[in-house]
């Protein structure tokens, strides 16, 4: 990708943001990429993920799951844990339903947030290799989260984004609001997930899947300054997470 082009993407992308929706998928469709956003609906991730592919030249169907509360109900979202339950199963039956109508058609999960645990509890529910990858923009889930199940799922790797720099969402806030598996403390989304050790080799070996991408400098030229907004930026989603968006 040009990187001197960056400022006209930004633009791009106010520009459909107050201008419609993209226009639907064009029928050579060679993917569908679910889009699972954070607690409060703030973000319009979906239209990042869609101008991301479109630079890119991806022409993956880009379907949102809806799970939040509404915009801006934080508190109704991190407190309701029968409706987040509810909505695990949810998408585990809607990802069931997708693989079975096509099971050669690469089903991708794109998460963030409060809603990458989501996205890893509905991966646990399916059965082997229904997914071709989940990646997890700054997950608010603690470090020791167990990926085992939902690596199982996927043909290939977890991916994952994290950033030192994440500290008021990821560090202070997960701390004393707790992460979506109810721990605690810093997030894998800020400190990245531990790995088992030697004495389980069957976890160790599933574990070779999981690819941890940690923020550099060099991601300030995406507009990613580190903290917790930068990994919804269509700029760094198209440089950093369309690379994983292929076969």
């Amino acid at each position: 990708m040009n990187w001197a082009k960056c400022g006209g993407l930004l633009l791009f992308t106010f520009a459909i943001s107050f201008g419609g929706p993209l226009r639907a998928a064009p029928p050579d469709t060679c993917g569908v990429a679910y889009v699972v956003g954070g607690v409060g609906g703030l973000e319009n991730l979906k239209l990042a993920v869609q101008v991301a592919l479109r630079m890119e030249g991806l022409k993956h169907e880009v379907v949102l799951f809806e799970w939040t509360h509404g915009k801006g109900k934080i508190l109704k979202d991190l407190q309701d844990s029968r409706h987040y339950a509810g909505k695990i199963e949810e998408l585990a039956d809607e990802l069931k339903r997708a693989h079975w109508a096509d099971p050669d058609r690469p089903i991708y999960v794109i998460a963030r947030s409060g809603g990458a645990g989501l996205a890893l509890a509905a991966a646990e529910r399916l059965p082997e290799g229904t997914l071709e990858r989940i990646i997890l923009l700054s997950p608010a889930v603690s470090p020791q989260y167990n990926l085992r199940p939902a690596l199982r799922a996927c043909r290939h790797e977890i991916v994952s984004f994290h950033s030192d720099l994440d500290v008021v969402v990821l560090g202070w806030g997960t701390s004393q609001f707790g992460t979506s598996d109810r721990h605690y403390c810093n997030s894998a989304g800020r400190v990245g997930f531990r790995k088992p050790d030697a004495s389980d080799p069957e976890g160790e070996q599933l574990y070779r899947r999981l690819v941890q991408v940690r923020w550099t400098p060099a991601m300030l030229l995406t507009g990613h300054t580190g903290g917790h907004v930068g990994s919804a930026l269509p700029t760094f989603l198209a440089r950093e997470v369309t690379p994983w968006l292929k076969p």
